[in-house]
């Protein structure tokens, strides 16, 4: 389970932002990875380059630093997200091509190409093909979401007709079904609104609101859909922020209306919840990363002597235990 919108404010400043919601610790936190970074895939154990630094989630998965989202130099930003029992991949790995495990290709798309517009040439020459060779060992389902500075949103959902990029035109994306089928379920929450209606007559009784009523249509709960309305309507109705640092606020607060808090939602393996939330700042270079044990905003800046000086890659360290300021 996870969520991610693209977001803009009104000074021009693009976002994408996410959260993380996943039972299997994954350990992520603020990585930078270098203009050169190599790593070797585990499909076939090739060696490739990522041209552009990136900044995003990652941690180390043997040899190879993994991202789960970020942005690169030139602003395109990226997240992958789950696709439970859609996703479907190549079976045989194409001659002559880019042939990756799913969890390998955000390293890929943000090493390698600069916009989306680059994106929808450079994929056409990339496959992702079924295997358990993976750093997380079986057959990771899942879709993509990009953005960049023109304020662009694709996704990218294989679904058996190979990588193809689709447009985003709500700026939303959570887990199964596909994106064309959260499109058409917005159809069904035309009468949620911000609006409080008024009150109303039945026979003799006149009936006044108990309060806040235009949201009575909006889902409550944790799943796929539901989050995909709330997370839109919320995207489309709350005051747009003036700049970049009331984005991030604005941005925050949309998220938090769809965090899983852990054990709120229980699998198998233990609580899915969400362990982080990501805010990647497009147009500064700037993430902002919120772990679930520290509501405390880390940021992160991808500076030009960043980009220049630094050749290897770098973990930055977050306190995972809750952090307060004293007011006296």
């Amino acid at each position: 389970m996870c969520t991610s919108i693209s977001y803009e404010a009104l000074d021009g400043a693009k976002f994408l932002s996410r959260t993380m919601d996943f039972a299997f610790e994954l350990n992520g936190k603020p990585t930078f990875l270098p203009r050169k970074y190599e790593w070797i895939s585990s499909f076939d154990k090739k060696t490739y380059q990522a041209d552009y630094a990136i900044l995003g989630t990652g941690a180390k998965y043997g040899n190879n630093y993994m991202v789960a989202d970020g942005f690169n130099e030139y602003g395109l930003s990226a997240a992958e997200l789950y696709f439970a029992h859609m996703s479907e991949y190549d079976h045989e790995p194409t001659e002559g091509a880019i042939n990756l495990v799913s969890e390998e290709l955000l390293l890929w798309v943000l090493g390698n190409n600069k916009s989306i517009a680059e994106l929808k040439e450079n994929i056409k020459n990339v496959h992702i093909v079924e295997s358990d060779n993976g750093v997380m060992g079986k057959n990771q389902p899942l879709h993509w979401i990009f953005s960049d500075l023109t304020g662009a949103t694709y996704v990218l959902e294989p679904e058996g007709n190979g990588l193809v990029l689709q447009e985003d035109k709500t700026g939303v994306m959570t887990n199964t079904p596909d994106y064309t089928w959260h499109e058409t379920n917005l159809a069904n929450y035309l009468g949620a609104q911000p609006n409080n209606f008024g009150g109303k007559k039945f026979g003799d009784l006149e009936v006044e609101p108990l309060g806040q009523n235009g949201t009575f249509r909006l889902p409550g709960g944790y799943t796929a859909p539901d989050r995909f309305v709330r997370t839109a309507f919320n995207r489309e109705v709350i005051e747009k922020p003036a700049d970049a640092d009331e984005a991030v606020n604005t941005i925050m607060h949309i998220l938090d209306s769809v965090d899983v808090p852990k054990g709120a939602n229980t699998k198998p393996d233990g609580p899915s919840y969400t362990q982080y939330q990501a805010v990647f700042d497009m147009t500064n270079r700037i993430m902002y990363y919120i772990p679930y044990a520290n509501r405390t905003v880390f940021k992160v800046s991808m500076t030009d002597e960043m980009i220049n000086a630094q050749k290897t890659p770098k973990e930055f360290p977050v306190t995972m235990t809750q952090e307060f300021k004293e007011l006296n």
